[in-house]
């Protein structure tokens, strides 16, 4: 592909294009801003980009979450990057999120073993109560997926806004100082080529076991955005919350939720999340 303006030629010390070859991948992009690194790889992915094309940017001034809202990208204190995942058009779309939340854990645990990330469904990492980071998948066509993933890796709690002072997280919060963005990119891109390149067609039951190792709402009552209230009983094999309301189970493929205290009121924080580790 063609460079095009604005586009860096070295990101991180090195030439774009042997990050691409680093990481096994058919052409990087990289900013050093951009309004949101999915909004330029759908384009890229309209005009027929490959599949595992990379957008990454240093910051974001319009990065964005789930159901619109407003993703902080700070300039150099997380990675925010974009990759496309292109697939049997058949593939539950509630399934590419976990699998690629999946492959922000074990990228994170690889980088550093005593971090013990967990996935909220359906798009969110958290640690110990805290979101560190979260998924935002996009349509770009029959069988293709825009991935965009924001990881926090050296805020410190004074960086985040003050609503998010008690809910949000980095890498550097939780212990893990030094990591940077290259080698949190390879390792999660190498991760999610492991489990979607191509994407499967669902969860076999050594997937969905490491989902489950990760799940931090299993067992809890949740509220979905609908104003169904149950208990999360894990995750099915196409990517659905299970949820047990008054004796049946409910499979929830969109929205999202919160747990909720014995109370009924909805909260933000969770107790510290606890596994043994998936080896």
């Amino acid at each position: 592909m063609t460079r095009v303006p604005g586009s860096l030629d070295r990101w991180e010390g090195r030439p774009v294009e042997e990050w691409a070859r680093r990481w096994g991948v058919p052409h990087v992009e990289a900013y050093d801003e951009l309004p949101s690194t999915n909004e330029r790889l759908r384009v890229l992915a309209e005009a027929g980009a490959a599949h595992f094309t990379v957008v990454t940017a240093d910051c974001q001034t319009a990065g964005k979450g789930r159901g619109g809202k407003r993703w902080d990208s700070p300039r150099g204190m997380g990675l925010w990057i974009s990759f496309l995942v292109r697939g049997d058009p058949e593939v539950p779309p509630t399934l590419v999120p976990i699998l690629v939340g999946l492959a922000a854990t074990r990228a994170l645990e690889r980088l550093c073993p005593s971090l013990r990330p967990g996935i909220k469904w359906p798009n969110d990492i958290e640690v110990e109560g805290r979101k560190l980071g979260g998924i935002l998948c996009e349509g770009a066509g029959p069988g293709a997926v825009v991935v965009g993933v924001g990881l926090n890796l050296h805020q410190g709690i004074e960086d985040f806004d003050p609503g998010l002072k008690g809910r949000a997280a980095s890498m550097e919060m939780a212990g893990c100082r030094g990591v940077s963005r290259s080698k949190v990119a390879g390792e999660l891109l190498s991760a999610a080529r492991s489990l979607v390149d191509p994407p499967p067609p669902l969860l076999d039951e050594r997937l969905r076991q490491e989902v489950r190792d990760r799940d931090i709402l299993t067992g809890r009552v949740v509220r979905t955005e609908v104003g169904v209230v149950g208990r999360a009983i894990g995750i099915a094999a196409d990517g659905a919350l299970l949820v047990e309301v008054e004796g049946r189970v409910q499979e929830i493929r969109a929205g999202g939720v919160m747990a909720v205290d014995s109370g009924g009121s909805a909260r933000m924080e969770y107790g510290k999340h606890r596994r043994a580790r998936t080896e």
